[in-house]
Formats: structure tokens, sequence, C-alpha cells
């Protein structure tokens, strides 16, 4: 193997053990505000848990169990609400799904079906409210049609800064390795050219993946 594939295939060893690490703290996390949420519950702190249920859910990782087991403590929450005609509670609840849900989102967007449900629910609910002015004359079927309408078109995130963020953190990372193991000989001196070249890359991977951050 020679030293190019050598520091490459270090590169995403460190870069595997970052992502594993990242992992599991996204796993515990969710567990963590799951546990709350459901001490809430017991403590008949319905708005509280509302908030933890939420947060639960946005600790999302594919097959993570503790973000559908807090969408759908959220939706009990949220049709018991209903049914008690507590308005204001069901659309905190509805919303705290869909917040929950869209927060994940990347090229794809997670939990389709409960996105969709809580997208029904939050317009059937808000057709209900007392309407503005400007909406005087409407019926209920066409104040939920249009809240529907605008529920079910959220801005989804740009690909191509998706991608370079990425990219980003990809070049970021191979370089800081690359220049930790590159830039210095066996006496510990700077190799200029080298630390010039991994530096560059450094800097242009961090640069790339924080305007990958901000547009995505």
């Amino acid at each position: 193997m020679n030293n190019k594939a050598r520091i490459f295939a270090r590169a995403m060893a460190v870069a595997g053990v970052l992502l594993a690490l990242i992992a599991v703290r996204v796993v515990t996390a969710s567990s963590a505000e799951l546990d709350e949420a459901r001490e809430r519950v017991d403590a008949d702190d319905i708005d509280g848990a509302i908030v933890h249920y939420r947060r639960a859910a946005r600790w999302y990782a594919p097959g993570n169990p503790h973000c559908v087991t807090a969408l759908r403590g959220l939706a009990d929450i949220a049709r018991a609400a209903e049914e008690e005609n507590d308005d204001e509670r069901a659309l905190a609840a509805w919303r705290a799904v869909r917040g929950g849900i869209l927060a994940t989102r990347s090229f794809f967007t997670p939990h389709g079906e409960r996105l969709d449900a809580a997208n029904e629910r939050i317009a059937g609910l808000m057709a209900r409210q007392e309407a503005p002015p400007i909406d005087a004359g409407k019926t209920t079927e066409e104040l939920e049609a249009e809240h529907l309408a605008l529920l079910v078109a959220p801005r989804r995130p740009r690909v191509s800064f998706t991608l370079l963020l990425l990219g980003g953190f990809l070049m970021w990372v191979v370089g800081a390795f690359a220049f930790a193991s590159r830039a210095f000989d066996e006496k510990d001196r700077l190799v200029r050219p080298a630390a010039a070249r991994w530096g560059l890359t450094t800097v242009v991977g961090f640069a790339f993946f924080v305007v990958g951050l901000l547009f995505a």
C-alpha cells in the first residue's frame, strides 16, 4: 500500500470512528429525553412531556427506535387532547411531531406517513379556529385545504449545499489527519510543502463544511 492509500485508509478509519461516536451520542441523548418525557407524563406535566418527546424525536439516526417511540408518544397526546376538545394542546403536540420529523430530513424525509398525518391534523385544527378578516366567508373545508397546502410544501434542503457540506467534512478530516502525519519529519521539524498542501486542504474543507451547513 502506497503512502497516499495509507493516508486515505487512516482518514476513513478516523471518519468511521467519529461517525460511530456521533451515533452513540444521538441514541443516548434520544433515550435520555424519552425517559424525561415519560417522567413528565407520570407527573401529569403533559406540556413538559411534549417538549422532551420533541427533543427525543429530533435526535434521529437510522435505526434509532427512540425516535419512533417519541413520535408515537406525541401522537397519543395529540389524540387524547382532541378527544377532550383541547385544540391548543393538540396543535402543540401535532406541531411537535411535524417539527421533530422535519428537523431530521436530509436527502429524504423519514417517517413520511407520520408527517402526512400530522399535517392533516394541524390543518384541520387550524381551520376550526377563528379565521382572520381576510378569510371571512371561507368554509372550514376551504381553510383546511389552504392550511394543508402550506404545510405539505416545506422548504427542502438544497442538495448542492448538502453535498458541499459532506465533501467539506471529508476534506477537513483527511486534511487534518494528513497534516498531523505528513507535515513533520522524524525530528518534528515542519515540512513546508506538505504542511502547506495539507493545511490548505484542512482550511478549505472546513470552509466548505461551514458554507454547506449555513445554506443547505
